[in-house]
């Protein structure tokens, strides 16, 4: 019996040595990846899965990293066997892989499907439905783009990439309001990148565009005929000075916010009115809006970052406010996802 005791002790000890083993070898491969070194993060997943074949870790990190080799084939063929094992830990994940994959190599309908079936299985997630809008975006299916990208935004109201997308898709849906406060959070998010740039300027155009008839229709309850207008009485007389540019700016992104506030209704339904009017009250009765402007402006004027740098005090409060006084960075409150508002 001792024996027998003996021997089950030095098995499980070797087994637990090789899982020991394998976890190192795991982790020194998603070192490697956050590196950018995707082909050496590969050989230590390989090791890895020579030492336990069925690591379903070593296998979806082999995939994630063939992935941003852009081996497609390879990419798909790792996530397919953690989704067919059907690994809870990591199935969403394979699922973004896999769809990835099929959507680089021209597969959207395909992608689509595959992420309409990683809902169903995982359940409502931020990534799959952010996912499922990039596919109908590029698919020029702006209808369910903006669904899905709005549906990514209330489970998470922090991804600045879905802000973004919907922005887009909502401007060319001639939703050019909408699109103008999803470009305005996504600079909240995200002021000081390359794309925040980019993202700023085509703001900056829908406030500057010549509207067609059918652009100025009431929609959504707002009568952007009325908004049109008045934006346009703002504009300034020289677009090729920063000054002028920049008040101009404040002052139009001002007089939205304010006459939006003002036509808010019980009834009002959507996101435009559940999340964004309210966010934009919120900053324009916090008292900082000249530093909010100035911040998510940094990318496009350099006054901005100028100004932003030589003016510490103000940023300070601002970043305050923005951490502990704002109640949409309040750690203890959750978004609430609202299944029953209309898609836009």
């Amino acid at each position: 019996m001792r024996y027998y005791i003996l021997l089950l002790g030095l098995f499980f000890s070797s087994l637990i040595y090789s899982q020991t083993g394998v976890d190192k070898l795991i982790k020194e491969g998603v070192s490697l990846h956050d590196k950018g070194q995707y082909k050496d993060a590969i050989e230590c997943y390989k090791k890895a899965l020579a030492i336990n074949p069925t690591s379903m870790s070593a296998i979806y990190e082999t995939s994630l990293s063939y992935l941003q080799l852009k081996d497609y084939e390879n990419a798909m063929r790792f996530s397919t066997k953690v989704i067919n094992a059907n690994f809870k830990p990591l199935l969403m994940d394979a699922y973004i892989v896999k769809s990835t994959a099929l959507a680089q190599t021209d597969k959207l309908d395909m992608s689509i499907q595959l992420l309409n079936e990683a809902i169903e299985r995982c359940g409502d997630s931020y990534l799959l439905h952010f996912n499922l809008g990039l596919c109908y975006f590029n698919r020029l299916n702006n209808r369910l783009a903006i669904h899905h990208l709005r549906k990514a935004i209330e489970i998470d109201a922090t991804h600045a990439s879905a802000f973004l997308l919907y922005a887009y898709a909502l401007n060319d849906s001639g939703k050019w309001l909408q699109s103008f406060y999803a470009f305005h959070f996504f600079l909240f998010l995200e002021p000081n990148t390359g794309r925040s740039e980019e993202a700023f300027g085509e703001m900056y155009e829908i406030l500057m565009a010549k509207r067609s008839e059918d652009e100025l229709q009431p929609e959504d309850g707002v009568d952007r005929a009325l908004l049109y207008k008045a934006i346009q009485k703002l504009q300034p007389l020289n677009n090729d000075d920063p000054k002028e540019k920049f008040k101009f700016f404040e002052e139009a992104s001002k007089t939205i916010f304010l006459t939006l506030s003002l036509q808010q209704e019980e009834s009002s339904a959507g996101l435009l009115w559940y999340f964004f009017v309210p966010t934009y009250v919120e900053i324009l009765e916090s008292g900082f809006f000249d530093t909010y402007s100035r911040y998510v402006s940094v990318a496009y004027f350099p006054e901005s970052l100028e100004w932003w740098n030589n003016n510490k005090d103000k940023v300070d409060k601002f970043i305050q406010w923005f951490e502990y006084g704002h109640g949409f960075e309040d750690e203890t409150d959750e978004v609430e996802v609202l299944d029953d508002a209309d898609p836009e």
